[in-house]
């Protein structure tokens, strides 16, 4: 991944391991890759989260993706 793409738009969706317990139905949009990750990182501070990312390019970071950034 560019360094650049780090400061472009991405959006995140957190889904529910629980399917009873949906967040909100639309992803939430940032300004950046950046805070999407720190974002995403809060999520995962609950197991039955599964934060996803979307980046302004179409790639798509999986939890395990993200939890490899975050190591």
């Amino acid at each position: 991944m560019e360094v650049e793409a780090l400061d472009r738009p991405a959006a995140l969706k957190v889904w529910h391991a629980v399917a009873e317990r949906f967040l909100p139905a639309e992803p939430e949009r940032f300004a950046s890759l950046r805070e999407a990750i720190a974002a995403a990182a809060a999520a995962l501070v609950e197991p039955e989260r599964q934060p996803w990312i979307v980046t302004e390019d179409g790639d798509l970071m999986s939890p395990n993706w993200i939890r490899s950034r975050l190591n």
